[in-house]
């Protein structure tokens, strides 16, 4: 009766620490997760970052292109009408 009432007694403990590396693995394997996926959305983010600004080079060359077709056209319309 002694024996069990000591092992008992030491239970606790034993049970405590064996909650202690269970949440704490849980703890380490959730912060290596949420860094993971931290990564992952930063990769994320930068490809759609990428795609954005090919985009937007593309539009601004176009404009850029449009503008000058626009320029040229008003260059010619104005030389057309002071050659009247």
């Amino acid at each position: 009766m002694a024996l069990q009432l000591l092992a008992l007694a030491g239970m606790p403990s034993d049970f405590e620490q064996a909650l202690r590396d269970v949440f704490g693995g849980l703890s380490q394997f959730s912060s290596e997760q949420l860094k993971k996926l931290q990564a992952k959305s930063q990769e994320f983010a930068r490809e759609a970052l990428k795609d954005e600004l090919t985009k937007l080079h593309t539009e601004i060359a176009d404009l850029r292109s449009r503008v000058a077709a626009l320029e040229a056209e008003r260059a010619r319309a104005a030389a057309d009408s002071v050659s009247f």
